[in-house]
């Protein structure tokens, strides 16, 4: 809409692409993460339970969203820029981490997953490249609860006993 001015690809997904953008109103730079057109409407309701599941959750270590967007063709919703890389970006291009660093990037993203987990939220798909690694101290965010579970409330059916969900190399 008129509220953000578009601008580069930051990435893409299954379900959608996140784009860099400027919030005209408060000029402050964000992320929003919108869902690709012609998204079923089974996919239409799991980006709306995403971003649910993320308004719901605050903790340092957890990527917070600002806002939720529901037009009759789109559906999105923003969160800050985050000036950093994804934990895939580092190790790709560092390799192992030191032990000490590895440490601190495990008990940021454990702590995360506790506030998710006491909220009755399973994520469901840590994996480095759902880890950001922001700003020279490398604070861990967890991002991207597209496939996640609420265990609180009603099922919403998206998912069910025999479905695989996820990504291969990181289930459990």
């Amino acid at each position: 809409g008129e509220q953000f001015v578009p601008g580069r690809l930051l990435g893409a997904g299954g379900m959608g692409r996140v784009l860099a953008a400027r919030d005209r109103p408060t000029g402050r730079e964000v992320a929003i993460k919108v869902l690709n057109p012609g998204a079923t409407s089974a996919e239409r309701e799991r980006f709306r339970l995403e971003a649910r599941l993320m308004a719901k959750l605050r903790h340092r270590h957890i990527m917070p969203v600002l806002q939720v967007i529901e037009t009759a063709s789109t559906s999105a919703y923003v969160m800050p820029l985050v000036e950093g890389e994804s934990l895939r970006d580092r190790l790709s291009r560092e390799g192992a981490l030191p032990p000490d660093e590895a440490r601190r990037i495990l008990k940021e993203t454990a702590a995360a997953l506790a506030v998710a987990h006491e909220a009755g939220i399973v994520h469901r798909d840590i994996k480095p490249e759902n880890l950001m690694l922001e700003g020279k101290e490398r604070r861990v965010l967890v991002m991207d609860f597209g496939i996640a579970k609420s265990t609180a409330g009603a099922q919403t059916g998206l998912t069910g006993t025999g479905m695989i969900i996820g990504t291969p190399a990181y289930m459990s």
